[in-house]
Formats: C-alpha cells, sequence, structure tokens
C-alpha cells in the first residue's frame, strides 16, 4: 500500500470510523490535535514519505482546522514542493456555512468537502472524482 493519509479530528471514534473507511485505500495516521497533525506531517514530509491527502476538521480546540491547513500549507512551500505535488485536502466537517467552504477551498486549497453526516453515502464518491481512491 503506497499511499498515506493524515485524518485529523478531535473526536477520536469519528477518526475511526474514516479510517476503517479508508484502510483499504491508504495507511492511516490519526491525529486528534492540531500541534500534533503538524508534527506528523512534518515527519512523513522529512522522511520522504509524505502525505497524499489529509482529512481535515475545521473545529477543534487550540488550533482550527483552516490554522493548520495554513501551517501544512506553508510547510510545503519552504520544502519547496511542487504544487501539483501538494498534498490534496479533503475538509470533513459539521460547518455548512459559506464562509467555511469558501475558506476551505480559496485559502486552503481543498480539493473535497464533505459533510459529516453525509460521510457514509459520499466519501468514497467524492475521493474517487478527485483520483485520491
Amino acid at each position: 500500500m503506497s499511499k498515506r493519509f493524515l485524518i485529523v479530528d478531535d473526536d477520536e471514534r469519528f477518526t475511526a470510523l474514516v479510517a476503517k473507511k479508508l484502510e483499504k485505500y491508504a495507511q492511516c495516521v490519526i491525529s486528534l490535535r492540531g500541534d500534533d497533525a503538524l508534527l506528523q506531517f512534518e515527519h512523513h514530509l522529512g522522511t520522504g514519505a509524505p502525505f497524499h491527502a489529509v482529512f481535515m476538521d475545521i473545529e477543534m480546540p487550540q488550533m482550527d482546522g483552516h490554522e493548520v491547513v495554513e501551517k501544512m500549507r506553508k510547510i510545503e512551500k519552504q520544502n519547496k514542493i511542487d504544487p501539483l505535488k501538494a498534498f490534496k485536502l479533503v475538509m470533513l466537517t459539521a460547518h455548512k456555512d459559506v464562509k467555511n467552504v469558501s475558506t476551505s477551498f480559496f485559502k486552503g486549497g481543498a480539493d473535497a468537502y464533505i459533510h459529516k453526516e453525509s460521510l457514509s453515502e459520499c466519501l468514497i464518491e467524492n475521493l474517487k472524482k478527485i483520483d485520491l481512491v
């Protein structure tokens, strides 16, 4: 299995559910906090095994998902990662408001935005659309 996915959400049960749904497509690493996600991201990038995709929640304590993504994108730039080889970003969130959706796509470079309530119905379908699975 050559792909690696980072799943970031402060809800441990939700991250386990997402990892279970994705385990046949990639090696999944779970992070429950933004600061830990950044450490995981940098570590994997530094070992030459970067994440192909990051699945990010928006609302988390200490550091929200938008902030974490912004820092991850900065790390990619600092490491001179070709934007065409940057990680694919999938926002997994309970938020449906225009502000969060637009911030995810325009500021964070999201490839997909999936509402948590519709995860079971549309996760794999959305990932196929962006050539992730």
